[in-house]
């Protein structure tokens, strides 16, 4: 039953590393082609153009040496992310522009006395302008964030399960080594027949877990080719490493204070209630048991209630990802602590085995032990290291964009 539990573990890890990592991705990349000198199929496309395909899973081509920041950069230059983010921005000043024309062409009615002059639309005008001309560098800013943190967890979740296939590899090194050394006892009559058969079966188990974890890093490095842009069998060398980074030198007070000054959210709900209240005037002529009356009312307390609640709803946020940020790095000395020991553990009871006083079972139990805290602690190191991005970013305009309309 450990046994299956133990494979279990690992496929649920990997499943559980990869949706997380791609929850949020386009499907719309582009695949390129891929020239390598392996023995290769050539078939036909709908457009004619002939396409290379890699006949099996290796990953081939000039390898393509990546560290963290050159990633960050590569995005920023050249994505599709970063090219809706820019094409976003000029539409907002687009807006802004049109809003502006709005106002101008109000003015020009209100000097030649037009019926056409109304001085409530030309306030909402102005507001609608102002508003496109600060929120899109905003929006821009909080997109590109967005986009920083893909890359961020992308790249640290390949590099986590390049260290889960390491570890199962490690595992598997170490169960063969009990089954040699299992087979020997058998052979001096010291161990049963069952011990041997039992090691085998570990052994084999171990095999299983492995293959998981290469399919599982497979299926990662396609989709991680894909994000950045690269053909979809490209070999790409990450650089970097998981380590554990230090903890957000931001304090929670300058944190929460900086966060209500930069937020997309207060800058939205400060823009809405001003529209409301705009919208408002408008009809507070009108009977106050009319249907346009009552509805610019209740939009106007709703536009209150958000914008209230908006000061809170931020400092929520900002002190939710610090509390995180704070457990996950707890949970990754736990986890460095429980490795240290669970190691020690399999080295202790591997000599206990040896002498006699230990059983097959036992060795086994102390060698998933071992497994499992150096999984967990690789998946707990990416999870921190994604924290303490989200506590910085949260302080300032956020991921979070505000549409402009």
């Amino acid at each position: 039953m450990k046994k299956v539990l133990c494979t279990s573990l690992v496929l649920l890890l990997i499943v559980s590393g990869i949706t997380v990592a791609f929850a949020a991705e386009s499907a719309n990349t582009t695949v390129a082609a891929t020239t390598t000198a392996t023995t290769t199929s050539t078939a036909i496309d709908t457009t004619g153009a002939a396409v290379t395909i890699v006949p099996d899973m290796t990953f081939t081509g000039t390898p393509i040496n990546l560290s963290l920041e050159n990633a960050y950069k590569k995005m920023l230059a050249d994505s599709p992310g970063a090219k809706m983010a820019d094409l976003n921005r000029r539409s907002a000043d687009g807006v802004a522009k049109g809003y502006g024309e709005s106002v101008q062409s109000l003015n020009e009615a209100k000097e030649a006395g037009s019926w056409f002059y109304d001085s409530s639309n030309k306030n909402m005008a102005k507001a609608n302008r102002t508003f496109a001309a600060a929120q899109g560098p905003r929006n821009y800013d909080a997109e590109l964030n967005s986009l920083k943190t893909d890359t961020l967890r992308n790249y640290y979740t390949l590099k986590e399960l390049e260290n889960q296939e390491k570890i199962a590899k490690d595992n598997l090194a170490l169960k063969e080594k009990l089954l040699a050394n299992t087979q020997l006892k058998y052979k001096l009559g010291t161990v049963s027949k069952n011990d041997v058969l039992k090691a085998e079966v570990s052994v084999n188990e171990a095999k299983d877990q492995q293959i998981a974890a290469t399919n599982g890093l497979a299926t990662m490095k396609m989709a991680f080719n894909q994000f950045m842009g690269y053909s979809l069998m490209q070999k790409v060398a990450l650089e970097d490493t998981i380590n554990e980074i230090p903890l957000s030198s931001k304090s929670l007070t300058d944190s929460i204070s900086s966060a209500l000054k930069s937020r997309n959210e207060t800058f939205e709900a400060a823009y809405n209630l001003e529209m409301a209240t705009l919208n408002f005037k408008d009809y507070s002529a009108y009977p106050s048991n009319s249907s346009k009356y009552i509805a610019a009312k209740m939009a106007l307390l709703k536009a209150e209630t958000g914008y209230n609640n908006a000061p809170l709803t931020v400092e929520s946020d900002v002190r939710t990802k610090y509390m995180d940020m704070k457990q996950k790095y707890s949970a990754v000395q736990t986890g460095k602590k429980s490795v240290e020991n669970s190691k020690e553990t399999v080295r202790l009871v591997q000599l206990q085995y040896d002498s006699g006083m230990a059983t097959l079972s036992d060795v086994e139990e102390a060698q998933l032990g071992f497994y499992s805290a150096q999984l967990a602690l690789s998946k707990t190191l990416l999870e921190y290291n994604l924290a303490v991005n989200a506590y910085e970013l949260c302080s300032g305009v956020g991921i979070d964009t505000v549409a402009i309309k």
